[in-house]
């Protein structure tokens, strides 16, 4: 195999279960498995989420939802975009739980549903993508109460937080949200809300409610690190990654110093070099931005992949199934040897083969 990805399920297990730890008696958590999983396998994720604590999965779309279904018949599938009336059908069919933000979309759901069911009714707190602004919800939920067969289940809420940059605004936010929704519990006691993603728990884990919402986290990924600067350890210890990328090499040849190499020869060596070929490039999800010439102005950014721990630097422009690297000082790097390579989760071509280790 010339590249793949692998994922180590145990890795993702552990994480799941340090997350459901960190958090207070009673609060939900939702595993987000949207966008296939963060690129890890929707319906692996979601069976190794639910086996280790998560009380729900998450994705963002009725298509989405549809297809984890068939991997995941049991368990509470929410939506965390609003849907189309259109896709009624499809979200019922499929017992997902949507997000609404349109009378429209609840008069729909309550024609066509045989029975009452449950939505997340979501408020925009900035962020400006959808949901109902904080002063209409109470006249959304009374222009709302005449469709029976549409239950209040939920209220969400996706803050525009960046890490270190607007904390008073979001603490000022989490709590007006939460003050909407012990108002708003007069009409519907069991509501359950909930604003906290992987960035909010880490960084107001005292705004919890009655669910978190975390994809980074059960990824390996911390979306902030204003723990650092407080000179702290992380706020859940011990998470790791459990997605790799491979390619192994195909190609090593030796190039004198001055020749020039890549389309127009728009790379020239600047001195004698040891390069390396793997059969992947921007079509997998690695960078197209060239390496810079040998004539530099400042000292640049090269992308490197790892070879038994040491960087490989690329060489030149990143082709669409092709990369170059520098292994003039990595002698144990031959034909057939793998390469990890950093790639975003979600940008990883779906035809890679994804090797599971459980």
């Amino acid at each position: 195999m010339l590249k793949w990805v692998e994922i180590d399920l145990k890795v993702m297990a552990g994480n799941v279960r340090a997350v459901k730890n960190a958090l207070k008696p009673g609060v939900d958590l939702m595993a987000v498995v949207k966008a296939d999983g963060y690129g890890h396998g929707a319906a692996a994720a979601s069976k190794t989420a639910l086996a280790n604590g998560a009380d729900c999965l998450g994705v963002l779309t009725a298509e989405e939802g549809a297809s984890l279904r068939v991997s995941c018949p049991q368990a509470a599938i929410h939506l965390l975009a609003p849907s189309l009336p259109e896709e009624v059908p499809l979200i019922l069919k499929n017992r997902l739980i949507p997000t609404a933000d349109s009378i429209e979309f609840l008069k729909t759901l309550h024609k066509a549903a045989k029975k009452p069911g449950p939505y997340h009714l979501d408020i925009d707190l900035g962020l400006g993508r959808w949901g109902v602004k904080p002063g209409d919800a109470e006249a959304f939920l009374r222009a709302a109460s005449g469709f029976a067969k549409a239950g209040l289940y939920g209220l969400s809420a996706h803050l525009a937080y960046r890490p270190a940059q607007n904390m008073i605004e979001a603490e000022e936010k989490l709590s007006s949200f939460s003050a909407l929704a012990d108002k708003l519990r007069a009409a519907a006691p069991r509501l359950k809300a909930h604003a906290a993603n992987s960035s909010i728990l880490c960084d107001f884990p005292h705004w919890q409610l009655d669910m978190v919402r975390v994809g980074n986290l059960m990824y390996g990924i911390y979306p902030t690190d204003i723990y650092k600067k407080k000179k702290q350890g992380p706020p859940l210890p011990g998470l790791g990654r459990p997605w790799q990328f491979y390619a192994r090499i195909i190609s090593v040849r030796n190039v004198k110093k001055g020749e020039a190499l890549g389309y127009a020869g728009e790379f020239t060596a600047p001195r004698a070099m040891r390069l390396a070929t793997i059969p992947s490039g921007y079509s997998d999800g690695l960078t197209m931005e060239p390496t810079e010439n040998h004539i530099r102005i400042a000292a640049g950014f090269n992308y490197w992949g790892v070879i038994n721990g040491k960087r490989a630097y690329f060489t030149g422009r990143t082709g669409i199934v092709h990369t170059m690297l520098d292994v003039t000082n990595l002698p144990e790097a031959v034909i057939g040897t793998p390469v990890a390579l950093h790639v975003r989760r979600t940008a990883a071509n779906a035809r890679i083969p994804r090797i599971y280790k459980k």
